[in-house]
């Protein structure tokens, strides 16, 4: 091994809504970590008790543009359904056709897939996000 996970990042124009978007989604905390773009404070989430990695949201001044090659994978908890991720703020970019995953998008545009919590099924490289 040559290095360790660290954190995952995401740009955005509005890292505020964004990392409460991922907050609520993900059960953290949304705290201010300085000012990445000199106007808005940058948010970071700290690792969840899921063991999943540190998230900062990095303010950035340009739209977001073309498809991101990295995203994210989430999997419902059970009683959890697409209309609450809805709700919090996300779009559909794609309902399961022959896959069992949705296909969304965050206020900024992030694609990530949406598994529903019996899922064993994985988004492999085959996949178009």
């Amino acid at each position: 091994m040559i290095a360790a996970f660290r954190d995952l990042c995401l740009d955005a124009n509005d890292p505020q809504k964004v990392g409460a978007f991922w907050a609520a989604v993900l059960g953290r905390t949304a705290e201010e970590a300085g000012q990445g773009d000199g106007v808005t404070p940058d948010v970071f989430l700290q690792a969840g008790p899921d063991g999943g990695p540190s998230i900062f949201v990095n303010g950035v001044p340009e739209p977001k543009s073309g498809k991101v090659r990295l995203h994210v994978d989430v999997t419902l908890e059970p009683g959890q359904e697409i209309p609450d991720l809805l709700k919090l703020g996300a779009t559909v970019v794609s309902e399961p056709a022959e896959q069992r995953w949705w296909v969304l998008a965050d206020p900024e545009g992030h694609e990530f897939c949406a598994f529903p919590p019996e899922s064993d099924a994985t988004n492999d490289a085959d996949a178009e996000v």
